[in-house]
């Protein structure tokens, strides 16, 4: 009886405890001492589970009683632990860790693995539940309680323990949410629902599904969140278990909030305050009292608000007073355990409470039928609109290209007789400036032409006209050609573009010029809003099963990525409509080129999906079905054929590159120059005479300048004196004081000529003061001198760094700024998980621009300096014997003796042991 209490496949409280209660009345009635005690420490348990503590803590006491009588130490044990649990749950942390520790001692001197691993999570659930004061408090006691958690996997492993190793993921998950981490945080909850599901553990299901919700909700997939959440709560509920209920209550409350349907989360809100009063647990109530207060704010009730708040304060007054924590815990000693035994029996069998349970059930039902049907009735006539609303935009379409359709054919004519000509004209012309204003005039006419051509298959599209050619197509090095084709455009604009494939694609049928235009516009528009020194990546993969397809069917994915400014939230509701206009200048309208490609997408029987976030970029995600049966209508060509790709008028010029010989295209990387000159002439001159040895950017002011030098941290600076706003002498004054910039060789431009202005210049600490008119050869010659300079100086201090701490006298900001770094790493330096973040948090830098910065200045990344001055410390401390090999790679900060080891040799040419046999002879 005792076990089948005890057996968590049961998922029910109320048979848990029918079964204690069974087992505790065949112990007494063969006055078997040890059975009674178990029976009252699995009455406790079942209790504390379905969150009655009180009466769960009188059952535990009971229970030890006997067990200390007996000299039961792993009973003692089992006991502790449940007082612990019992005390967290009530809030009293301090009582729950003196429990906990007891528990551990009594395990310890039995050596029992499995119960020593229990008392690791649970140390560990308190010191995540312990929240302390500050951030840094926070993030201590979260990393003690991933240390805990990570032994107790360890030991849950070696013993082949599958239901422990669920729990444990799930609370590990819980650390690294609570550190940031969320990727880590997601593959433990994951890890941990597979075996929850695969066990059949509705009560470890019901956890599980909430904690996915809860860091879905992180990463704002909204929708996804809920549907977890939402499984939680129905888990909890066929538990009768109202405590879990919480937390998924106030979870999908809060995001309901946060998508701007107030009504809904207070709605959530009010079911999880109900339950916290049925519970009668201080710390729930005050939890549901704030985030009530918080819904009562979002529909603008903002007098019962004030009253939640008020209640709120109150109670947390009332948690936290100490004097009155202490009465409580004087009471609790002097509780009588027989008196409170009965009155537990006699609460159970209060027909007015489950009446009155009863009779808030019934209003409850009625009011969320209600408030369906109105919700319903809304919906209803919301979608009617919506559907009028579609039709008369579809109809304002359809009259849109049919206008533009008859005026492209127009256009066509005086375009050719423009293209004609202007190709004639460079070919007979030698004047570099003719030539290039021709090539200007040719790429606008083309590009001209190639939206004419788009309005036509728009048109053709809509009346049922464009016929489409499917053939066999082998997708690799045809898309591969489309995206090279892009390479001097992209390099032109200072843009990374890559090709990655899986070589495994096959069996694809499509229209060739289709797929063409499909890409080749996804192409255009990365590159029109990626900036100089962005990124764009696009991926083919061949995927067996597609989850955006109806039918999931196999596809081909392709992925268009770009690291440009990104989609407003507005416009992407809207991006693949024709003619949509914003108001913001950048994205001032989407133009046809996304309605053509989502309507051939269409066509194709595909899917296309925008993903984006403003100033982080935008993925474009294709799925189109792979194999022939949906071409059902269509007659298909099986040989496969392959036709160049046209190119679109990306340029009048090709890359030299095989795109065919090349499994990843990246653009080279030369050393980066800014230039700031308000003279449009002049910057287009300079940027033309440095263009074959450098990449450059341009500044047509002050303030931009000093924006733009901060945001890509340019390798060298050209900066004109006479400007409007900031003049040249204030942009490199404040550049040289900045630690973000003052790493950067300045050359200052000017017209005025005479000593005092030189020594003005150089007074700002410009490294370089040339006067206008300059020779294009000896403005090449200085900024090869600077970049030359910098990169001894660069050699000087990765020396320094090498040679050990503070040994870098430099009194300069940069020589601050990388003792600063220094002293930083060589301070935490024994902790396994200091990262590039960390050293940006406390510098007030970016990740980027303290990689960037390091890097210019030492020519090491911040890692590599990590692990420089790791490998330079773990030295000096086998020189001195300060422990063996393993705790000094420890106290250096690596993870495992074996990476230490690894390194070590790699850097110094032999093995740690061996230094640390020289030096102890």
């Amino acid at each position: 009886m005792y076990k089948l209490s005890t057996h968590e496949g049961l998922g029910s409280f109320s048979k848990s405890k029918e079964y204690a209660l069974q087992a505790l009345q065949k112990a007494k009635d063969i006055s078997f001492e040890k059975g009674i005690g178990v029976s009252y420490y699995s009455l406790g348990n079942t209790y504390g589970l379905s969150y009655n503590l009180d009466s769960a803590i009188v059952y535990f006491n009971m229970a030890n009683e006997i067990f200390e009588r007996i000299n039961y130490v792993k009973g003692e044990g089992n006991v502790l632990t449940g007082l612990g649990y019992a005390y967290m749950d009530k809030g009293d942390l301090g009582k729950a860790m003196e429990y906990a520790l007891l528990a551990l001692k009594k395990r310890e001197k039995n050596n029992d693995l499995h119960n020593i691993a229990g008392s690791y999570v649970q140390l560990a659930i308190i010191f995540h539940e312990e929240y302390g004061f500050g951030d840094e408090s926070i993030k201590t006691n979260e990393k003690k309680s991933l240390r805990y958690n990570l032994r107790a996997l360890k030991i849950f492993k070696q013993i082949n323990s599958e239901v422990n190793i669920g729990i444990v993921s799930t609370n590990i998950g819980a650390n690294y949410s609570r550190l940031d981490m969320l990727d880590s945080c997601l593959h433990f909850y994951k890890q941990a629902l597979a075996i929850s599901t695969r066990l059949g553990n509705k009560y470890g299901m019901a956890i599980d599904n909430n904690n996915m919700g809860v860091v879905l909700k992180d990463f704002e997939e909204y929708d996804r969140a809920l549907f977890y959440l939402k499984n939680a709560d129905h888990l909890y509920v066929e538990l009768n278990h109202p405590n879990g209920r919480l937390d998924p209550l106030r979870t999908i409350s809060r995001i309901y909030g946060t998508m701007d349907q107030p009504y809904e989360g207070l709605k959530y809100a009010k079911e999880a305050l109900k339950i916290s009063r049925e519970l009668n647990s201080a710390k729930q109530l005050m939890k549901s009292t704030f985030l009530i207060h918080s819904s009562f704010a979002q529909v603008d009730s903002f007098r019962q608000a004030y009253d939640m708040l008020t209640l709120y304060k109150n109670m947390s007054d009332s948690i936290y007073d100490n004097k009155r924590d202490e009465q409580m815990r004087e009471q609790e000693l002097a509780y009588n355990v027989e008196k409170k035994e009965q009155q537990i029996i006699d609460l159970e069998r209060s027909n007015e409470l489950a009446q009155l349970r009863r009779n808030i059930l019934i209003g409850s039902l009625l009011a969320i039928v209600l408030i369906a049907f109105l919700l319903y009735n809304q919906q209803r006539l919301k979608s009617k609109r919506n559907q009028l609303l579609f039709e008369k935009e579809q109809e304002v379409d359809r009259m849109k290209s049919k206008f533009f359709a008859n005026i492209s054919h127009e256009f066509r004519t005086p375009l050719t007789l423009l293209m004609g000509p202007i190709d004639h004209l460079t070919e007979i012309s030698n004047d570099p400036r003719q030539l290039h204003f021709l090539d200007m005039m040719k790429r606008n006419t083309s590009r001209l032409l190639n939206q004419v051509n788009q309005l036509l298959d728009l048109s053709k599209l809509d009346a049922g006209q464009l016929k489409l050619k499917v053939v066999k197509i082998d997708p690799v090095p045809f898309i591969k050609g489309i995206v090279m084709s892009f390479e001097t455009l992209a390099s032109n604009q200072e843009v990374n573009l890559s090709f990655l494939h899986n070589n495994e694609i096959s069996d694809f049928y499509a229209d060739q010029d289709a797929v063409e235009k499909i890409v080749a516009n996804l192409l255009s528009n990365a590159l029109k809003f990626t900036p100089s020194k962005g990124i764009i990546k696009v991926e083919i993969t061949n995927i067996e099963s597609s989850e955006l397809l109806a039918k999931s069917v196999a596809a081909l994915e392709l992925i268009v990525t770009d690291s440009g400014i990104g989609v407003d939230e507005e416009l992407q509701k809207h991006i693949f409509d024709r003619y949509y206009h914003t108001d913001s200048d950048l994205q001032a309208s989407t133009g046809i080129g996304l309605a053509l490609v989502k309507e051939l997408v269409d066509s194709h029987f595909g899917i296309i999906r925008v993903d984006s976030q403003k100033g982080k970029g935008s993925t474009f995600t294709i799925h189109l079905p792979t194999g022939k049966n949906h071409w059902k209508n269509i007659n298909i060509n099986e040989s496969q054929e392959q036709v160049e790709t046209m190119g679109l008028s990306i340029s009048s010029e090709r890359s030299t590159k095989s795109p065919l010989m090349m499994e990843e295209v990246k653009i080279s990387n030369n050393p980066s120059i800014l230039i700031i000159e308000n003279n449009e002439d002049v910057r287009y001159f300079i940027s033309e005479i440095l263009k074959n040895q450098f990449q450059t950017l341009v500044a047509s002011d002050g303030m931009q300048g000093i924006e733009k030098a901060q945001d890509k941290l340019p390798d060298l600076i050209i900066t004109d004196i006479m400007m409007p706003g900031l003049d040249g002498y204030e942009v490199t004054k404040q550049l040289k004081s900045n630690i973000k910039t003052s790493h950067i060789p300045v050359i200052m431009l000017t017209a005025k000529v005479g000593l005092k202005n030189k020594l003005l210049g150089l007074e700002t600490e410009a490294d370089e003061y040339m006067t206008k008119p300059f020779s294009a050869s000896e403005l090449i010659a200085r900024v090869n001198n600077l970049i030359s300079s910098r990169t001894k100086l660069r050699e000087q201090f990765r020396e320094a760094i090498t040679m050990g701490p503070n040994r870098i006298t430099v009194t300069s900001i940069d020589a601050e700024f990388v003792n600063k770094v220094k002293s930083l790493i060589e301070l935490n330096m024994a902790d396994t998980n200091l990262s590039v973040e960390f050293l940006g948090d406390q510098i007030g830098m970016s990740r980027s621009q303290i990689y960037r910065k390091l890097h210019a200045i030492t020519g090491f990344s911040p890692n590599q300096l990590i692990r420089e001055l790791r490998l330079v410390r773990a030295m000096d401390l086998l020189k001195n014997n300060s422990g063996t090999v393993s705790e000094i790679a420890y106290m250096v900060g690596f993870n495992t003796p074996n990476y230490f080891n690894t390194c070590f040799n790699k850097k110094y040419g032999t093995p740690p042991g061996e230094v640390k046999k020289q030096h102890s002879l």
